[in-house]
């Protein structure tokens, strides 16, 4: 209940942030352009007499990144039998630096007053009241509103963002949405700032151009980035609109570990036969706060299932049922260390690719599922994975039977894409520290010290893709003796030796993980620890998914008959 207490409380804070933006685009768009236009219609009966300019100038206010303009005139007028004073050059307020209109209105006001063509604007009803000039700026009024729109837009999607926390936290143990359910309107916002924020300088490009400032063309970049998004917003409605919301029942709810995490996922459409997954994650968040917050996510399970889609009245139903190992965390959404349970359901890739992501609440507890899944479905697709698994880890690792024993080949050049990662960023970051310690010569001695974080991180990385990319190793298993030969470039470095005699030796250590879109691809390592010496030989090496590398591990052992 505490935790409950909570997000309703954060779901009030975000909507009142939101307010203070809604309340600073109002207030911009009242005070700015729409009280431009009431000033202009209630003025539009005033008289226009004859005026006398004593002064005019263009006033300068000089701020931290920026000069900003305003005109400032004194003159004076007849009317009605009295003479009037009058400082108001227009309904225009405050000063900027839009367009050189200060400029060129000082130099008009001088040139009608040395013309004798000066007038002024009065108000009939309160002769005190005047312009020099009655005239609209469209170009501040333009940049006005959309400053105006931009922060009432950002207000009011803050504001629905916290209605909507406020109202799933209110709802909890209901249907689960998934987080495309909004990937629509938070594409459409984005491209709503990029495209509206740079208007205005877009507006401005062929004034600029006139000056041959040519680098004003870079801010197309944003109105650019904004019609991706636009389109990232359109392809998400149009798959909202063809699958439907697709919500997600869990049962029992929450997720139990020690239990079932299990539900049903309806859609509107009658899909049938496809290439359906679900994969469910239990991930570990990091996160950061201070200035420059940062989050990051790294897998501690990870479990793939073809679900069971069956075609009911109006639409499909997905359901699916995993059993997690009890020894994984619960969800836990508070702090700087998260845990986060998330379920992946991807289906028909015609003609509109089906994703759809959910966040799970997970909790220890030993609750199973009134969901089953049909026996003849769950053989099936059991004695499929095993199949898949034994051919990718055949692929993968190369397997010959020897006269009395295995031969174990993990080649190099697999996982290239991984490998490259690894070099090219620890090139980046090298290049980084160079570049750095070449100019610590001249600008001091403070980014030695940033060159030498830099390398730390850089050259290790760069050597070890280098490494990783050249290397292959062969174990050979004869009997109960194992011989593993490290090489790199087919030269060889080292050699390890051991007994393995019993299957429990066995095991499987992760490694380095690649994630494709949602989903993390794991690297793991056959080793065993020697029956005698007690130290750890590695038998293989860079097997892409735990599946697979079980199957290789289950395979072994099977050829050599181990208990």
């Amino acid at each position: 209940m505490a935790a409950v207490s909570k997000k309703k409380k954060s779901g009030l804070g975000v909507s009142l942030f939101g307010l203070i933006f809604l309340a600073a685009g109002l207030g911009v768009l009242a005070l700015g352009p729409l009280h431009t236009l009431y000033e202009h219609a209630v003025s539009a009966d005033w008289r226009q007499v004859p005026a006398t300019l004593e002064s005019v100038n263009v006033r300068s206010n000089s701020g931290s990144d920026s000069t900003t303009y305003s005109v400032e005139a004194a003159y004076r007028y007849h009317y009605s039998g009295r003479n009037y004073y009058g400082s108001r050059v227009g309904y225009d307020r405050g000063s900027d630096n839009i367009s050189d209109y200060h400029h060129e209105l000082a130099s008009r006001l001088r040139r009608a007053s040395s013309q004798g063509h000066l007038t002024a604007w009065v108000n009939p009803e309160v002769p005190s009241e005047s312009y020099l000039v009655r005239e609209l700026r469209w170009e501040k009024m333009l940049f006005m509103t959309i400053f105006g729109a931009v922060f009432s837009g950002v207000g009011l999607f803050v504001m629905l963002m916290g209605r909507k926390k406020a109202a799933e936290t209110a709802m909890a143990g209901g249907p689960i949405h998934s987080s495309e359910k909004h990937g629509f309107w938070m594409f459409g916002f984005m491209a709503f700032m990029f495209i509206g924020i740079s208007l205005p300088a877009v507006l401005a490009i062929p004034d600029e151009l006139g000056k041959d400032n040519w680098p004003i063309l870079a801010v197309l970049l944003f109105p650019m980035a904004g019609l991706w998004l636009a389109y990232m917003a359109w392809k998400n409605l149009r798959n909202w609109r063809y699958y439907g919301p697709a919500p997600l029942a869990l049962d029992p709810s929450p997720g139990q570990i020690g239990g079932d995490v299990a539900g049903r996922i309806n859609l509107v459409r009658r899909l049938g036969q496809a290439d359906w997954l679900v994969t469910l994650q239990c991930l570990r968040i990091r996160i950061s706060r201070g200035k420059n917050s940062s989050r990051s996510e790294s897998v501690i399970w990870q479990a793939d299932q073809v679900p069971e889609v069956t075609d009911e009245a109006g639409g499909s139903v997905v359901r699916f049922r995993f059993t997690p190992p009890t020894d994984l965390p619960e969800t836990d959404n508070e702090g700087s260390r998260q845990v986060e349970w998330r379920l992946l359901l991807t289906g028909p890739g015609q003609p509109i690719p089906l994703e759809r992501t959910y966040e799970l609440p997970v909790v220890q507890g030993t609750q199973t599922s009134s969901i089953s899944l049909s026996e003849a479905h769950v053989e099936h697709h059991e004695r499929q994975a095993r199949m898949k698994s034994l051919t990718n880890a055949a692929e993968q690792i190369d397997v010959q039977m020897l006269g009395n024993g295995v031969l174990l080949h993990s080649r190099a050049g697999r996982n290239l894409a991984l490998k490259a990662m690894v070099l090219i960023f620890g090139l980046i970051f090298g290049g980084v520290s160079v570049g750095l310690a070449y100019v610590a010569a001249e600008e001091g001695v403070m980014l030695y010290f940033m060159a030498l974080m830099f390398g730390l991180f850089g050259f290790p990385m760069f050597l070890g893709g280098l490494f990783m990319l050249g290397r292959s190793l062969k174990a050979r298993i004869a009997g109960s003796r194992v011989e593993a030969v490290r090489y790199w470039g087919g030269m060889a470095l080292w050699k390890r030796s051991g007994n393995l005699v019993r299957a429990d030796q066995l095991n499987l250590k992760g490694g380095m993980s690649m994630n494709s879109g949602r989903r993390t691809t794991e690297y793991f390592s056959l080793e065993f620890r020697d029956a005698t010496g007690g130290k750890v030989i590695r038998l293989a090496e860079g097997i892409a998914g735990r599946a697979v590398a079980e199957a290789l591990r289950d395979n072994l052992i099977k050829l050599l008959r181990l208990d």
